[in-house]
């Protein structure tokens, strides 16, 4: 009776030990796997903030340096460069081709009807101004926050339809689509102008000067 009850005791001992070596190894385990996911995120995520963190930083210098640039109010470049980000345009193209329209100035008129900023046609503003869903009042182009939406809304769409191809992009924007066809059969197959070479050397300029401003 007493062997038996050794026994019993010691089959007892035999099971709990499995189990507090079972529950051991697996609370191991576990500690490993959540050290495994926990490490190599922490330097990844500490990166993608100070990245995010460098992008606004960046941002807002680049929002400053347009402010001093083209001397409009800090609201409509916040606009532009933001504008700018949404339509995956070069703002430092941007503000090449609003330096070779209007020298900034927001009010400029040219002798053919063009106005504003971006010295826009009424015959083209109204077709953007229908796509967006604005309704359209011409005076609205000597509005600058209007007239960069529509302007930036131009390069964009130009710039998907020549593939990226800012020459042509640029051209167009100059010409009409029209015109630069016409170019590109009488004068350059490239598409490259006076026009778009001069705004790239400003969107050039414009860049070194803000790197050298930013850091």
């Amino acid at each position: 009776m007493k062997r038996e009850n050794y026994l019993t005791v010691l089959a007892v001992l035999c099971i709990f030990s499995y189990f507090m070596m079972v529950n051991t190894s697996m609370t191991a385990d576990a500690e490993d796997m959540q050290n495994y996911y926990k490490l190599p995120q922490e330097p990844i995520i500490k990166s993608y903030i100070y990245d995010l963190r460098d992008s606004f930083i960046r941002e807002k210098k680049l929002i400053q340096y347009t402010e001093n640039l083209t001397g409009l109010d800090y609201s409509y470049c916040k606009f532009l460069i933001e504008e700018s980000k949404d339509k995956n345009i070069d703002p430092f193209v941007v503000l090449g081709l609003l330096k070779r329209e209007s020298d900034f100035n927001p009010n400029a008129k040219g002798a053919a009807g063009e106005c504003g900023l971006g010295q826009l046609m009424e015959n083209t503003a109204v077709i953007i101004a229908e796509n967006l869903g604005y309704s359209y009042d011409h005076n609205m182009l000597l509005d600058p926050e209007f007239n960069l939406k529509l302007t930036i809304t131009q390069l964009s769409y130009l710039k998907k339809v020549y593939g990226k191809d800012m020459h042509k992009t640029l051209t167009a924007y100059n010409r009409g689509q029209q015109g630069l066809e016409d170019y590109i059969n009488s004068k350059d197959e490239r598409g490259i102008s006076d026009y778009s070479l001069k705004v790239l050397q400003f969107a050039y300029e414009y860049k070194e000067a803000f790197d050298k401003f930013y850091n």
